[in-house]
């Protein structure tokens, strides 16, 4: 591999590791405050906790979206694309790689544009500012984003042996 590729693969993987480190510690925030609702059910239980609960989900899902798609376990069917000539194919390839750019790059501009709509509102029970939720949004799609233009310079053997588990 070249050097750019060496550098993209320890960017990518040091993304990947921060990105679920990072869920994993917002997961057991959702965990316990999922736990403590239900288990204070029968007592007293505080207002705030499904609000945070919602709110650790999709920063979970978020965070994970990039490491999903790193691995390649998002959801695609390639059927089609793989019986297609050899010239046609990368074709395809090539306005699919340009089209989820144009995607991605689109939901980031949009999330932030949403983020910046809503800094006035207040999620009450937790007394903080709606944009910390959805900022989930574009952040996780930006994460998306830069794992994606990272494995444009990293060759796919490279990915071929690590991810067999």
């Amino acid at each position: 591999m070249s050097t750019v590729a060496n550098l993209c693969k320890k960017i990518s993987d040091g993304l990947e590791y921060f990105c679920l480190f990072l869920a994993g510690i917002i997961l057991i925030v959702n965990l316990s405050a999922v736990m403590l609702g239900v288990f204070a059910r029968f007592y007293r239980p505080p207002i705030w906790t499904m609000d945070l609960a919602k709110i650790t989900l999709v920063w979970v899902v978020m965070l994970g979206a990039a490491p999903a798609l790193k691995r390649g376990e998002h959801m695609a069917i390639s059927i089609i694309v793989d019986m297609l000539p050899q010239h046609l194919h990368r074709f395809v390839v090539t306005m699919r790689t340009v089209v989820f750019f144009g995607i991605l790059l689109a939901m980031v501009f949009l999330g932030v544009n949403y983020v910046w709509s809503m800094r006035m509102f207040t999620i009450m029970s937790l007394n903080i500012k709606q944009t910390i939720p959805l900022m989930a949004i574009p952040v996780g799609i930006g994460l998306m984003l830069i794992e994606y233009t990272l494995e444009q310079f990293i060759p796919f053997n490279s990915y071929k042996n690590e991810n067999i588990h």
